[in-house]
């Protein structure tokens, strides 16, 4: 059984099947309210995909697009109101055990996944240990956007579909401009390459709806990508689980030993 809480929709899945799909609640008594009546009554073990980062119990510490859920114990209230086991981790750590498991990042030991969505989740495989990072609030040189996290020039304001939407004053489906994607891809390439440089990835997967949605994306981010990334190669590769990453992801992480999530 699995549950994905991001920012904009949640989604319930069992046996790979998506069983509910609601917008996301800003409020965290609520959104309690509208899961418990959404996963069916059982017994077995939920894994949960959660947009922000968490404590190794569960608990919210960031959430910048649910702010009402920082400091609430996620996991220990799920687990009361449904009755049975709750495993929680970032959405970005969930997307990587879905593709690393069943998807693009299978064989890979030292692999990254990277969700363009909302905002810009990102996580690390090291060998038999997954990692949450902070690859969408890293610093690029000359970027002088204000980013919700409090810093200035962080990756996602320039490649999170939240923050551009917001600049933009209309959202990125409806953003067709070739010199905007260009731009955008050049962005992104320097985030992927400094987040495969940091860790030795072998191999980075991109999920999200931005990524996924956009084909002509591909060409000008591999290409970017390969000109300025020459110290070591990287593959990159659209996440084959597409926005089911998450789910996947969530749905084994119960069944992970304890201290294979760093959240």
């Amino acid at each position: 059984m699995a549950l994905d809480i991001g920012g904009t929709w949640t989604r319930v899945a069992a046996g790979g099947a998506v069983l509910a799909r609601f917008p996301t609640d800003p409020g965290y008594e609520r959104q309690l309210a509208r899961v418990a009546a959404a996963v069916p009554a059982g017994a077995e073990p939920l894994g949960v995909s959660f947009g922000g980062r968490v404590t190794p119990d569960g608990a919210v510490r960031v959430a910048l697009n649910l702010r009402a859920y920082e400091g609430r114990p996620l996991a220990a209230d799920l687990a009361t109101a449904l009755g049975r086991p709750v495993r929680v981790a970032h959405d970005a750590t969930c997307g990587l055990l879905g593709e690393a498991t069943a998807g693009a990042l299978r064989g890979f030991d030292r692999c990254g996944y990277l969700t363009l969505s909302t905002g810009v989740g990102a996580a690390v495989r090291l060998g038999g240990t997954f990692l949450t990072t902070e690859a969408g609030h890293q610093l690029l040189a000359g970027n002088d956007e204000p980013c919700d996290c409090g810093q200035t020039g962080c990756l996602q304001t320039l490649t999170g579909g939240g923050a551009l939407s917001r600049r933009l004053g209309r959202s990125l489906e409806s953003v067709d401009d070739a010199s905007f994607w260009q731009r955008y891809s050049e962005s992104l390439a320097f985030g992927i390459a400094n987040f495969a440089l940091a860790a030795g990835l072998e191999a980075v997967a991109l999920g999200g709806a931005i990524a996924l949605r956009r084909a002509e994306l591909w060409p000008s981010l591999r290409a970017a990508l390969a000109r300025i990334l020459t110290y070591q190669r990287v593959a990159l590769l659209p996440a084959a689980l597409g926005e089911s990453a998450p789910l996947a992801g969530a749905a084994a992480l119960p069944g992970l030993p304890e201290g294979a999530v760093l959240h």
